[in-house]
């Protein structure tokens, strides 16, 4: 029985990934790819533990384009950016309201790194964009809860909190895919499903992000994304230290962007990620916790950079 409920998981996992529009990586911090990951590693399905801090530090490298490559993409008209390296240091602060029912914050510290591609006169000068980046809330409903399995239903906002004025070192305004913030509200829905089995932990996730007009009449493309993480607890005979490996994956779907009111040609598009991640619960409250992923499969929209590679450390303390 349980191994039928682990394939049956797989593949709906893999199903969403078939019949979902084949057109990504649309810069999303890794806040909606993981919902519900580390959730079970500490507190938050404690009974005797109501809030939890976690930090999480992601890092997203990106296919540089050469500059001159880059300008003259530029020149003919395409909407393109050559950016280096993204970095988000993610803070969320959450807990239970009841057994049932648990929320939280994330507001993440942005860092965009790239090159300038369109005056001239500064081709190729090394630019940095960074601030607050916008605020999503969220919630998540046990509607069902076993003793090794869960399902819940999560949903959330994001407020446009991040700034969209951030300058470059000529004084001109970055343009919004290099803004820490978007100026939009942002609704988002999906769905969590845990299991153990014995040693093995899954998680599957599902969630669709619903983008609304922004800044400078600029709106990017609905996010689809579903994940599927396994562990595998090494130690189970310990009571301090449990050390869990596994695989993460991540599927991503990025609408196209528009501009005012016209469609942006060069964006959008779908991305696979795949990669390992490591989890230790240190003691019952405090856990730490590491990713690594790179795309197996990129197809784009239009001209758009590839990203090369995407890493994530953190930590999680309950009380």
């Amino acid at each position: 029985m349980r191994t039928k409920l682990f394939l049956f998981t797989i593949g709906l996992f893999f199903l969403a990934i078939i019949f979902s529009p084949k057109e990504i990586f649309a810069c999303e911090s890794c806040t909606i790819p993981n919902l519900g990951r580390n959730r079970g590693t500490v507190t938050t399905e404690s009974k005797d533990k109501k809030l939890f801090f976690k930090y999480l530090y992601e890092q997203q490298d990106w296919d540089e384009i050469p500059a001159s490559e880059a300008h003259k993409l530029h020149e003919d008209g395409h909407h393109v950016h050559d950016k280096t390296k993204e970095e988000f240091h993610h803070f969320s602060l959450g807990g239970k309201l009841a057994d049932q029912f648990t929320v939280y914050t994330d507001i993440p510290y942005v860092i965009r790194n790239s090159i300038e591609i369109e005056v001239h006169a500064r081709l190729g000068a090394n630019e940095k964009s960074e601030g607050w980046g916008d605020l999503f809330l969220f919630g998540d409903y046990a509607f069902f809860k076993e003793e090794n399995k869960s399902g819940s239903f999560v949903g959330g906002i994001k407020f446009p909190t991040g700034s969209t004025d951030e300058v470059n070192s000529a004084g001109d305004k970055f343009e919004l895919e290099l803004q820490p913030g978007t100026g939009s509200f942002d609704y988002a829905a999906g769905g969590v499903y845990k299991q153990q089995m014995n040693r093995v932990d899954v998680l599957a996730n599902m969630a669709y992000v619903f983008k609304t007009e922004g800044a400078r009449d600029f709106e990017f493309g609905d996010l689809f994304s579903a994940s599927l993480f396994v562990d595998y607890l090494l130690n189970p005979e310990s009571e301090m230290f449990n050390t869990k490996i596994g695989i993460d994956t991540n599927f991503q779907y990025e609408r196209k962007q528009s501009k005012n009111a016209g469609t942006v040609p060069d964006s959008g598009g779908t991305t696979l990620l795949l990669g390992p991640a490591l989890n230790v619960g240190a003691t019952r409250d405090i856990a730490v916790f590491s990713s690594f992923m790179f795309p197996v499969y990129q197809n784009l929209g239009g001209v758009h950079q590839e990203l090369d590679y995407t890493w994530t450390a953190g930590g999680k303390i309950a009380w």
